[in-house]
């Protein structure tokens, strides 16, 4: 029946959630911080939505027939231009006598909560080439540059969107001298080639935004598979004069894709 269908679709959204951060896979949506947050929502829907199950299977069929009825027939019950009682009577009785419920919706209606289900057993992966091809190479710019230089001797691990920040704004200043270690997915270049990719967000997927760097050098010659995870070991290599980054890879091998595929700022 009708009142039963928002219920349904409650509890069904609040089970996704919960699976979700149950399985580890909330932090393709969201950052990692917000996995206890996620459930707790989860568990509010999903109480919410056997309430209202509960609470529709008790309604007298006759009482909802007739609130359709006036609902359809956009009839005031209150205020000042509420239908007088033997109105509200005469339509309730008028519903009743047709010998029908249109408070019951086609079978069809059913399938608004297929699609839940579907995320509920095939949840979409997190943003990839897809995404970041989209917005091009230009890389985001940041709200400062760092300035402190890169510590270590031997190849120093740094963050995709740190590194990109670095060699696109900071000139690659900090950079210049030191062997780094980026990890990412690969984006594929319409000129050829390819870029090591990240997406960074700030809350959850919604305010993605991502940062490409260009891989150049011998190891990077051979283009991997598209959204496929590599590990670029490599050196600072100036841009083309616009706001892109660019790196000198002096070794590429592939990886597994992190826990988390997303960075923070």
């Amino acid at each position: 029946m009708n009142r039963l269908v928002a219920p349904i679709l409650l509890f069904v959204l609040g089970a996704v959630a919960v699976q979700l951060v149950v399985f580890g896979n909330y932090v393709d949506y969201v950052r990692p911080g917000h996995g206890p947050l996620l459930a707790i929502a989860g568990g509010l829907l999903m109480a919410a939505g056997v309430w209202g199950v509960v609470a529709g299977l008790r309604a007298d069929p006759e009482e909802s027939a007739g609130a359709a009825r006036l609902a359809r027939a956009r009839v005031h019950t209150r205020g000042p231009l509420a239908a007088d009682r033997e109105t509200l009577e005469r339509l309730r009785a008028d519903e009743q006598t047709e010998g029908h419920d249109h408070s019951r919706v086609p079978g069809v209606g059913w399938l608004l909560v297929l699609p839940v289900f579907l995320v509920l057993l095939v949840p979409p992966p997190a943003l990839g080439a897809f995404a970041a091809d989209r917005a091009g190479a230009e890389v985001p710019r940041p709200a400062t540059v760092a300035t402190e230089a890169l510590s270590g001797p031997g190849p120093v691990p740094v963050e995709l969107h740190d590194y990109a920040e670095r060699a696109a704004w900071g000139d690659g200043r900090t950079l210049t001298g030191h062997t780094v270690v980026l990890t990412g997915f690969v984006t594929p270049r319409e000129e050829g080639g390819w870029y090591l990719s990240r997406m960074v967000i700030s809350c959850c997927a919604a305010d993605a935004r991502s940062y490409l760097v260009e891989t150049a050098g011998a190891p990077a010659e051979r283009v991997p598979a598209r959204n496929s995870w590599q590990q670029v070991t490599g050196t600072y290599a100036p841009g083309d004069g616009t706001h892109t980054a660019r790196i000198t890879a002096l070794e590429v091998r592939p990886v597994a894709a992190p826990q988390d595929p997303y960075e923070l700022p």
